[in-house]
């Protein structure tokens, strides 16, 4: 490989030997405008003399023919490696400017030709989107087309990929023509391209660092980690997307995406409540602040057994986003913690009576919020209070599992609680008329016979 690399040197020594006398030239000169001078003009000498360099290679094919690479005994493998390789430096040196266009539709063609079907998708995008006013678009776009027609690789998203083509911005600025290519790829999933859209997404960072576009692709780049169990890479971009962008848009979702992983995958729950109070105060209107609010409540409570800031937390949480989808839930949690841990039984009737006062048109849990309370009133001796309970579940949810079990709590109340067999049998003649087909209706109606005597 060593003896390779010494042949292609000479080749190019030889081949292009003008450019040593620009060296030298430069070298020789003794101001500072002539230097300067004389550096632009061996710069350009340089990249024509590339560019040339791979106009010829890209018409190389095998071992056995061409000009420059056919005496070093490369196979064709190798031959399109090298070839790779020629064109990414010069597109790593030059692009977009120079002849990158042309360059890249060399890079799309051997893409083709070996059969690196993501590879020539992204290469086609990219030159689609990039060099709109190209004289060579129209040959690219065109042999774009065909291959993705022609290949069975690109069945499940031709008719995605075809509509990228023709709805790709034909003027503005390249970078944001550049960021739009990504985020089109991004919106894509495919993973099959997943590598290269990485690839390209640290491209566009490194060619446009002080663009605001950065944040969005850094999001991806951390999303991306994050979707591949990959944590920790994830959290240091979300972490260098703030500390680069801090006046980004993106910054108040990467810091919750912080939190949001310091909690669930590295159970770093003070760190992550340190963040999510963060949060909160950064960014009171954001869509994600109860479930912040949520997040600090649970693991106040779950985590910490931290049971008065649990149902503080919780109490904000219903206060301020009476209609996130867990806030019933957390009452119901905040009641049972009164209930059980904090021995609050007057607080947590409260609670449960909030909720359904609140929430009358969620069912289950209304139902299951006056379960408690009535139970709680059984336990403090307040019958009347209980079978008031009861009685709601029967009138305002009839027919229910819920009424059903009511019914029966009733009856019992009535008949070992308060002594009153005629309102337990009025209740046990209510389970016969509503279930009449349950096997409580049988269960009442020896129940009835049984008090009756």
């Amino acid at each position: 490989m060593f003896e390779v690399s010494l042949m292609i040197d000479k080749i190019i020594k030889a081949r292009y030997i003008h450019i040593l006398f620009y060296i030298t030239l430069f070298y020789s000169s003794n101001t500072l405008a002539q230097q300067n001078t004389k550096t632009v003009v061996a710069s350009k000498t340089v990249e024509d003399a590339h560019y040339d360099f791979l106009k010829d290679l890209h018409n190389e094919e095998s071992k056995n023919s061409g000009k420059i690479l056919g005496r070093l005994g490369l196979s064709s493998k190798g031959l399109s490696d090298y070839k790779r390789k020629e064109y990414n430096l010069y597109l790593d040196s030059y692009f977009p400017d120079a002849s990158s266009d042309r360059v890249l539709m060399f890079l799309f063609e051997l893409n083709i030709y070996e059969e690196e079907w993501a590879e020539a998708e992204i290469n086609m995008l990219k030159f689609v989107y990039l060099f709109p006013q190209s004289d060579i678009y129209k040959k690219v776009i065109d042999r774009g087309y065909t291959l993705l027609q022609e290949e069975k690789y690109y069945s499940s998203n031709r008719d995605k990929l075809i509509k990228l083509i023709n709805d790709a911005p034909k003027s503005g600025k390249i970078y944001k023509r550049y960021h739009q290519l990504l985020s089109e790829v991004y919106d894509l999933k495919d993973k099959k391209i997943t590598d290269l859209f990485i690839q390209e997404s640290w491209n566009y960072l490194h060619l446009y660092p002080n663009r605001s576009q950065c944040s969005s692709v850094m999001m991806w780049l951390a999303k991306l980690e994050q979707e591949a169990s990959n944590f920790h890479p994830a959290v240091m971009v979300y972490e260098k997307l703030m500390n680069l962008y801090p006046a980004s848009k993106d910054y108040s979702d990467a810091l919750y995406q912080v939190a949001r992983l310091q909690q669930e995958e590295f159970n770093e729950y003070n760190e992550a409540t340190v963040s999510f109070r963060k949060f909160l105060k950064m960014f009171p209107n954001h869509k994600y602040v109860a479930y912040a609010q949520y997040r600090i409540a649970t693991m106040a409570d779950k985590n910490f057994d931290d049971w008065s800031t649990a149902v503080k937390e919780y109490e904000v949480l219903a206060n301020k986003y009476p209609n996130f989808k867990h806030t019933i839930t957390s009452l119901l949690r905040m009641g049972s913690i009164q209930e059980s841990k904090l021995k609050e039984r007057k607080e947590a009737i409260q609670t449960y009576q909030r909720v359904f006062s609140t929430y009358p048109d969620s069912s289950e849990e209304s139902i299951e919020a006056l379960h408690r309370s009535a139970n709680l009133y059984v336990k403090s001796k307040q019958f009347e209070d209980a079978v008031k309970q009861h009685m709601t579940v029967i009138k305002k949810y009839p027919k229910t599992d819920g009424s059903l079990k009511s019914l029966s709590k009733c009856a019992d109340i009535y008949e070992k609680k308060m002594d009153n067999k005629e309102k337990a049998i009025e209740v046990l003649n209510m389970v016969s008329t509503d279930f009449p087909d349950s096997r409580d209706a049988k269960k009442a109606q020896r129940r009835i016979r049984k008090l009756s005597k």
